[in-house]
């Protein structure tokens, strides 16, 4: 892989990487909802 294939590979990633970490935030926020769900049902 050449230095310029890998420079576009990386930026790629570092663009796709804010919506990478929304994804984990959203999945990380229905995680929290459902524990406490399942806490104040108890």
């Amino acid at each position: 892989m050449a230095v310029s294939e890998l420079n576009e590979d990386t930026q790629d990633q570092i663009c796709d990487l804010p919506e990478i970490l929304q994804q984990i935030e959203k999945h990380e926020n229905k995680i929290i909802r459902i524990l406490l769900d399942m806490i104040f049902r108890k």
